[in-house]
């Protein structure tokens, strides 16, 4: 009896098992229902599920390439020498240049095949405070005058200073020949330009402070200080130089005769604001081409005796969608007073008071280097006792192609010139090609 009630439990209990066992081990097909687990014990409630993972964090975005212009744009190397204590670095600048140049006063247009800039370029550092940079120039080499002679001018010393730097970018010492603080145009370097050439008016008290031949353009001799300020937002240059020479006194009685020169020498001063990137070279660009991103507010004064000379200026250069946009505006004063006035018809020109407004704006298409520019100009006379010169506006369009940015560039401008009554309008076109390395 025992083993029969035994072996009767044992078959009870394994019929009551083999159903979960067999729902435990049977795997489920696709769309078949399977039985709901039971439910928990009334006694023990079940703990709160763990919340789900978090979603997989969004891979960041990468950053936008950079504008083709500095991605695709070739820079040529410069030629360096560096030694223990300094080193010594050489540059080339040549611009062969078309030119169909129209008269105010006749008819026809005077065709030009010349070397706009030839230059020589040397520069360097000398134990890590001094800087120095020379430049020799042959300009307008060849180019024939309104009489067909062929210009041939002989070779100029452009600028020739010395930098020392005893604080770095923020205290500069320049001493030599070179552009005085003026307007941002008029401290451009000619290599880097936007258009073919400067303004036509940036260095219009250039040729006025009676030198025995012209010197080169905008260049005189002294010494001034400059650097840059609070992370290079602000700028300052202040400088003192040669201006004009008082000539000597004569009197009746050799006692009483006085010595040319003594009068004071001339003073020009700038500031600019750069609201984003510095301008931290000597020279300013025309344009950097995508290198930088350029914002800048900028102010000039010059001064000797009672000449007078004021600019404000505005340069804008950065990258904008598919390339660059630049564009600048220059306003520029100048009054010669009674101090800068004709010694004689043929070594010294009047500088009779004078405003000129000038303006270039563009855009480098990158993906072809390509860059469609505009350019205007005005400029009017005060009125004076003595008839000035007519008045001139200047309109000028043209094109800049950049295979090898400032390196190898190619240009092609035509400006409609307009001086007013009584001369009449006349045109001009310029094609030029640069090759530069420095």
């Amino acid at each position: 009896m025992a083993n029969r009630y035994g072996w009767s439990a044992i078959l009870v209990l394994a019929a009551q098992g083999l159903p979960s066992l067999a729902s435990a081990q049977a795997p489920s097909s696709p769309g078949a229902e399977t039985a709901p687990p039971p439910e928990p014990p009334t006694e023990a409630p079940s703990s709160p599920a763990p919340p789900p993972p978090p979603p997989p964090a969004a891979e960041p975005t990468p950053p936008p390439p950079p504008p083709a212009s500095t991605a695709m744009l070739p820079v040529a190397s410069p030629l360096r020498i560096e030694g223990k204590d300094g080193s010594i670095r050489l540059g080339l600048l040549l611009q062969p240049t078309y030119e169909a140049l129209g008269s105010a006063t006749a008819d026809g247009l005077n065709n030009n095949l010349y070397l706009r800039r030839t230059r020589f370029m040397v520069g360097g550092t000398l134990f890590g405070h001094f800087e120095y940079f020379v430049e020799t120039d042959y300009p307008n080499l060849f180019k024939a005058n309104a009489e067909g002679m062929k210009q041939s001018p002989g070779l100029n010393i452009q600028d020739a200073f010395a930098t020392y730097k005893p604080l770095a970018d923020q205290i500069k010492l320049d001493a030599g020949f070179m552009l005085p603080p003026l307007a941002h145009n008029a401290l451009q370097g000619a290599t880097t330009l936007y258009s073919w050439d400067y303004f036509s008016n940036s260095f219009r008290s250039s040729d006025v402070f009676h030198s025995l031949t012209p010197s080169p353009v905008g260049r005189d001799l002294g010494a001034q200080l400059r650097g840059l300020l609070l992370d290079g937002h602000v700028e300052y240059r202040v400088g003192m130089f040669q201006g004009l020479r008082n000539a000597p006194v004569a009197a009746m009685a050799p006692a009483n005769a006085q010595v040319g020169g003594q009068n004071f020498f001339r003073v020009a001063a700038r500031v600019q604001i750069n609201l984003l990137d510095p301008e931290t070279g000597f020279f300013y660009n025309g344009t950097y081409l995508g290198a930088k991103r350029i914002l800048s507010v900028g102010g000039s004064y010059d001064f000797q005796d009672n000449y007078k000379y004021w600019a404000v200026d505005a340069f804008l250069d950065m990258p904008l969608g598919p390339g660059v946009v630049t564009a600048q505006v220059n306003v520029a004063q100048w009054d010669g007073g009674t101090f800068i006035t004709p010694v004689a018809p043929a070594t010294a020109i009047p500088l009779p008071k004078q405003t000129a407004i000038m303006a270039e704006a563009g855009y480098l298409i990158a993906p072809i280097m390509f860059s469609p520019i505009v350019r205007f100009e005005n400029r009017t006379y005060a009125s004076s006792p003595t008839a000035p010169p007519p008045d001139e506006t200047r309109y000028c369009g043209g094109v800049a192609f950049w295979p090898f940015g400032h390196n190898s560039n190619v240009k092609a401008f035509y400006t409609r010139i307009e001086p007013g009554s009584p001369d009449h309008g006349y045109n001009q076109f310029d094609l030029q090609w640069q090759l530069f390395f420095y």
